[in-house]
Parts: structure tokens; sequence; C-alpha cells
């Protein structure tokens, strides 16, 4: 009975780690995972990179900038925004963003309806 108990709390522990690790994986490299609001402004900021956008609802798309606050230059810069229903906006094609530099961003959301979106900044060669 003992051996078997023992077991139990193992295979417990090991269904806690794999857990997790799931739940760290439900959002990708640099996204933080919050969620904003279609009022709120998103403001976020990975490697350098700030990108601050918000939903227009009049012409239902995300507008932004992204800035390289950083003083050397940021390769491959891009942004995705992840919304409430599933659907993934972008991302937007590559930039690299010198010093100091700002580009608009501009993600259409015609006919979606959302409860709230997280935002992305992905910088370098690789997606993460």
């Amino acid at each position: 009975m003992r051996r078997h108990i023992i077991a139990i709390r193992a295979a417990n522990l090991a269904l806690l780690a794999v857990l997790a690790a799931c739940a760290d994986s439900l959002t990708e490299p640099g996204e933080s995972g919050r969620r904003w609001a279609p009022t709120e402004t998103a403001t976020e900021t990975r490697s350098g990179v700030e990108l601050v956008i918000s939903y227009n609802s009049s012409t239902e798309r995300f507008d932004g900038t992204v800035t390289n606050k950083s003083d050397v230059t940021v390769t491959n810069v891009r942004v995705e925004i992840h919304l409430s229903n599933g659907t993934e906006l972008g991302p937007t094609p590559r930039a690299d963003l010198g010093p100091q530099e700002s580009r608009p961003v501009t993600l259409d959301a015609s006919g979606q309806n959302f409860t709230w979106y997280s935002v992305h900044v992905e910088v370098g060669s690789s997606s993460s």
C-alpha cells in the first residue's frame, strides 16, 4: 500500500511539472500574456523595441507605432495581435529598425468580434 501511495504522489508531481510547462507555452516567446480591453492602448517592450497600439472600432483596425528605443539596430522586427476569439492578426512584414527609429503598424480586424487582445513583438531571425 505504501509503494502505491508513493507511486501516485510521484505521478502527481510529474503531472504538475507537465502542466506547468504547458502553461508557459500558452503565450509565445516575447509575449507578456497581458490582455487589453478593446478600449485600451497596449504598450509592450521587447529587446529595446516598444510597441504602442490601439484598436479603432470605427475603422475596425489596430493602429500604432513600433519604436527602437535602443542605441543599436534591431533586425527583423514584426508585430502580431492575438484576439480573444482565437484569431491572430499579422504578423507584419519584418523590418529592421535603426537606433531610435519608429515605424507605423496597422493590422486589419474587419469583422472580428473580441473582448480582449494581446500583442506580441518579435525580433531577430527566428519567431522567438
